[in-house]
């Protein structure tokens, strides 16, 4: 029995002993990822030979040879990546690189080589944040004005070939939203800056950081965020204040006349919608004085979705470009409720407290806004009664004892519904019971009487005002429009049609802010301001009365053209020759507020229908310097009015004639449904 039971006690020794000392090489797997891969294959050979016998032995070093090839090739990878990350360092965001680095420690380390690992990404990635904060990266900065363009277009012609309809409109709201995004993210305030947002106050382009950073950041990042914002702001605040000795002059932009989407920025947070507006108009350039008291935004709330109540100290007129709401008004005798409908316009008093509400459970709610501020002139300001954090209610401001007296209520109460309600923003989800309760006795816009000044009309249910086979135009004017009166303003769609044109024309006396709703498209407008300008004498710091008398009677007019996309805004100052041509592959659909509308005209240049016609033959012979005859049929051989086929888009007139009608009845049904 003895004679067994030694070889036994032998044998169950070395197991024991060879777990240990592979316990002993695997304990510690930190230092792994400091060895080679050929120093790990040797050590791993060398237990094989020590500790296997037999027929073992070569099996245990294919293991150890198929162990050093993965780590082979693992390494190869890692370098790739490093490589790959080195090359293309400038077209991510240190957000990416932070993820990708720390996903290479999850792979390749363990233990505390892991968490060192970790530590040199987070020590990359503030380092990267600083230098693009700082603005060191030259080269990025350039890059950031290129390339959100490119991807906006590119997003653009995609949505040209397989969407149609409300998917194609979707698509490239969806592009306008991404290219916003982008162009926060990468330059946050640097191009408003450079283009005159200098003269807006630090404070409130903080408020406008730190309502990007609530909605974009989570966390940390989100804390790092609006340390950025307070940072920006000091820096901001010393400049503003060595800038008051020195003043320099505004740069005049070379179109002042176009704003792209971009442009317009978000006034308060919003989980379920947007509010943007545009910038004061003179901010941008000192052609645009006559409109400085005015200013124009988008509102935008997602399916079933709300809006705070709130009243703004500034006269505002609404229209409906897509989808169907329903706005409430609230006055101190009286409560109107009028579901709203695409081409319906309403006008909201100054200090009315209204609501808006998307009834609609799949489509987006869209509307332009006018806004004309009787405070300070350019800076109207909303107020909102039920509140939170953002926004905040401004009942808040009054001392709890005021407050107590007022309501007859207890503080705590009083606490719980003033301070504690939205978080959310301003535009709030709502369930389709609520939904259904405030719309179900709302009036429709159809059965409101034209021109009353409490109810909306609908635009797109006027005759309109002309128009032809290649487009349509309708127009509500002070003159017919009780709404719009006082105001001095005029509301007007224009429908363009695939490929068409309308004919160059301008408004005698009212200057129009166009807004692109939908489709893709490019102007060409006469200006005599920056054809002085390019000639030198528009010099900047002169007073305009200087300016004139220096003119010296020369007369230059410069073009200014471009191309519109979805959410651009053109700004048509009176008199001044414009044409607009729809270049997509759909209709070109625009929304245009006037001011200074009353007893305004529009005189087409060139059509059938032309002021040249009223114009003596001598005095055309005169000022062509060519036989009157000659000049009359030269205006006389366009045989179409209004709008025409664009340039490269003529057809045989045999096939105008046969497809007329057609076009004409599509155009309108089109347009209107």
């Amino acid at each position: 029995m003895a004679m067994f039971t030694k070889p036994k006690l032998l044998f169950l020794f070395f197991c024991i002993l060879s777990l240990f000392l592979a316990s002993q090489c695997d304990d510690n797997p930190g230092r792994k990822g400091q060895r080679d891969p050929e120093e790990r294959f040797r050590e791993c050979q060398q237990r094989c030979w020590t500790q296997e016998r037999g027929e073992r032995v070569s099996p245990c070093v294919q293991r150890c040879q198929r162990e050093y090839q993965r780590e082979r090739e693992k390494q190869h990878r890692g370098q790739e990546e490093t490589r790959d990350e080195n090359q293309g360092r400038g077209k991510r965001e240190p957000e990416e690189r932070l993820r990708e680095c720390q996903q290479r420690c999850q792979r390749q380390e363990e233990g505390q080589q892991q968490w060192q690992c970790q530590q040199r990404c987070q020590q990359e990635y503030q380092r990267e944040k600083e230098q693009q904060h700082r603005g060191q990266e030259d080269e990025n900065q350039g890059r950031g004005k290129r390339d959100p363009e490119e991807r906006l277009r590119e997003c653009k012609q995609r949505c040209q070939r397989p969407e149609e309809g409300q998917q194609k409109w979707e698509c490239q709201q969806r592009c306008q939203q991404e290219y916003q995004r982008e162009k926060e993210q990468h330059h946050r305030g640097q191009e408003d800056e450079n283009q005159g947002r200098g003269k807006l106050d630090p404070e409130e382009r903080h408020r406008e950081c730190q309502h990007r950073c609530q909605r974009q950041e989570e966390g940390q990042q989100k804390w790092q965020c609006q340390q950025r914002c307070q940072q920006e702001y000091q820096r901001e605040k010393e400049q503003h204040h060595r800038g008051q000795e020195t003043n320099p002059q505004r740069e005049e932009v070379k179109n002042p006349y176009l704003f792209e989407s971009q442009r317009f920025r978000s006034r308060v947070r919003a989980s379920h919608g947007d509010f943007r507006m545009l910038e004061k108009f003179t901010q941008r350039s000192e052609l645009l004085q006559g409109i400085e008291k005015f200013r124009v935004a988008v509102l935008e709330l997602e399916p079933q979705s709300f809006m705070l109540p709130h009243h703004c100290d500034s006269e505002t007129i609404f229209v409906v470009v897509r989808g169907q709401g329903t706005i409430s008004i609230a006055e101190q005798d009286e409560k109107n409720s009028f579901n709203l409908e695409h081409g319906d316009v309403i006008r909201v008093p100054a200090g009315s407290t209204f609501y808006f509400l998307n009834r609609d459970n799949n489509e987006k709610f869209f509307v332009y806004a006018l806004v004309k501020s009787v405070n300070v002139p350019g800076h109207p300001q909303a107020f909102f009664s039920a509140g939170g954090e953002n926004p905040e209610s401004f009942y808040r401001v009054f001392s709890d004892d005021i407050l107590e007296t007022s309501f007859n209520t207890p503080r705590d109460r009083l606490e719980r519904l003033f301070g504690q309600q939205q978080k959310q923003g301003v535009v709030i989800k709502a369930s389709e019971e609520q939904i259904r309760a405030i719309s179900e006795h709302a009036s429709r816009s159809t059965e409101q009487t034209k021109g009353e000044k409490r109810g909306p009309f609908n635009l797109l249910k006027e005759r309109p005002l002309f128009g032809s086979r290649f487009g349509l135009f309708f127009e509500a004017s002070p003159e017919r429009f009780e709404q719009l009166r006082d105001l001095d303003t005029a509301v007007s769609f224009m429908n363009i049609n695939q490929g068409g044109m309308v004919l160059p024309f301008y408004n005698t006396r009212s200057t129009r802010l166009v807004m692109v709703v939908e489709g893709n498209g490019r102007f060409e407008m006469a200006c005599s301001h920056l054809g002085r300008q390019g000639r030198g004498q528009w010099s900047h710091g002169e007073r305009r009365e200087q300016e004139e008398q220096q003119e010296g009677g020369n007369v230059h007019y410069q073009k200014v053209h471009g191309n519109l996309n979805v959410g651009d805004l053109l700004v048509v100052p009176a008199s001044h020759p414009i044409t607009l041509i729809a270049t997509g592959g759909s209709n070109f659909r625009l929304v245009a507020f006037g001011v200074n509308a009353q007893n305004n005209k529009k005189n087409f240049l060139a059509g059938k229908v032309n002021l040249w016609r009223n114009v003596d033959r001598e005095a055309k012979e005169l000022s062509f310097n060519m036989p009157g005859r000659e000049v009359e049929e030269i205006f006389q051989k366009q045989d179409q009015s209004f709008f025409v086929a664009g340039p490269g888009q003529q057809r045989e007139r045999g096939e105008q004639g046969k497809r007329g009608q057609e076009l004409y009845l599509s155009s309108i049904l089109d347009f209107v449904f």
